[in-house]
């Protein structure tokens, strides 16, 4: 039955969604560490910025380079997933270890490279495993381990922080389950990763520009609401303490409303993906996303403003599943990994330029004015994405 998975099918499933919710504990204690890490190393704010800093350049430009060797060689990709893994997670242990500032950069840096064969290979793989009725269900599914791990990995972080009295402990124990994640990968994916691709047919690889006419313009758009989407999750938490006045304890358990909203959103999406066609539903995501944060700026603190955030969290994280299908419907699988590390790299990097610019608007006027104009920026570009015709047709790229 169309849509129905198989044993096979569904026991590899929940080993990704595991790798992926592992993946970020591995290479997410930074950020929530980050204020204890300071006071050990007694930095400024340029050494702690550089931390973060050198592992977020390594993870976003490492992965296209990778990703394209991977396919140009047909590498493996679930095996190349399992060491990104196990570097991943010796790296984050590594930290535990440092005994200096140099020490911990130089493996922030290593745990960016190997973080950075994480997201591409893994939705490259799965796109491919599963058969195109169920590739939005099966991609959305993957980001329920993604989001699930935004939540817990700060809870976990300083949870083994206050238990431990070490910030050293927690880089440790959020580094172990990335190696069990590795391991399940290795004894479940990698022999079926041999078949599928001694299977797959010889395809002409699809010349750039052939790529950027079949997806391009609604790349773009999805890389563009990024600028959203990163200045939601950077300012939310302030925006709550400095208009409503929300304690900043609440307030930063915010953007973890809008992140793990995820757990429902990603799946919605991908599903309805399959049944009602690709553009649909990115664009139905788009369109909402601008009303929705215009609806947060002006109401009132109380559980309908909260509702409204998780709303919005649901709507922005059905996207992400759907255009990871609409690559994988019209890009062969012989180089699927290396449009999707591009697709990834537009997105982070763009969301990374504008942030500091959205702060600089606050700074000139005041958060809820940025946010307006973030909103306002939302609904331009769904109305652009408007423009764009087409539902569940269009080309089919080999599995």
């Amino acid at each position: 039955m169309a849509g129905t998975y198989s044993r096979a099918e569904a026991s590899i499933l929940p080993v990704f969604a595991w790798a992926h919710f592992s993946h970020h504990l591995a290479v997410g204690g930074l950020l929530p560490l980050l204020p204890v890490v300071r006071d050990e190393f007694a930095l400024d704010y340029l050494l702690s910025g550089t931390l973060v800093s050198g592992f977020s350049l390594a993870y976003g430009f490492a992965q296209v380079p990778l990703a394209f060797l991977i396919d140009r060689y047909r590498l493996r990709k679930s095996l190349i997933i399992a060491l990104g893994l196990f570097g991943a997670a010796l790296a984050s242990i590594g930290i535990g270890l440092s005994n200096s500032y140099g020490q911990m950069l130089i493996l922030l840096i290593l745990m960016g490279i190997f973080g950075s064969t994480y997201h591409a290979l893994a939705s490259s793989f799965l796109s491919e495993y599963f058969p195109a009725d169920s590739r939005g269900r099966s991609l959305g599914l993957h980001v329920v381990g993604g989001s699930a791990s935004f939540i817990a990995t700060p809870v976990l972080a300083l949870g083994i922080l206050n238990l431990s009295g070490s910030w050293r402990a927690a880089f440790i124990g959020l580094g172990l389950p990335a190696i069990i994640a590795g391991l399940l990968l290795i004894w479940l994916a990698t022999s079926r990763e041999k078949a599928m691709v001694s299977s797959r047919p010889t395809v002409t690889r699809l010349p750039v520009l052939e790529v950027v006419r079949l997806i391009g313009l609604l790349a773009l758009i999805a890389a563009v609401m990024q600028v959203v989407t990163g200045g939601i999750n950077t300012f939310l938490p302030l925006y709550l303490v400095d208009r409503h006045g929300v304690p900043r304890e609440v307030a930063g358990v915010a953007v973890g409303l809008v992140a793990g909203a995820g757990i429902v959103g990603a799946p919605a999406g991908g599903m309805l993906s399959d049944r009602v066609g690709r553009k649909p539903v990115i664009l139905l995501s788009v369109l909402l996303s601008g009303p929705l944060l215009y609806l947060i700026t002006a109401a009132p603190h109380g559980i309908g403003l909260y509702l409204l955030i998780l709303l919005y969290g649901l709507v922005i994280s059905m996207r992400m599943p759907t255009m990871e299908s609409l690559i994988a419907d019209v890009v062969p699988a012989a180089q699927r990994a290396t449009v999707l590390s591009a697709y990834y790299f537009l997105a982070n990097e763009v969301s990374g330029v504008a942030t500091p610019l959205i702060g600089l608007l606050s700074d000139l006027t005041d958060l809820n004015t940025a946010f307006v104009v973030l909103a306002v920026f939302s609904v331009l570009a769904g109305g652009l994405a408007a423009l764009l015709r087409g539902g569940k047709g269009g080309r089919t790229a080999a599995p």
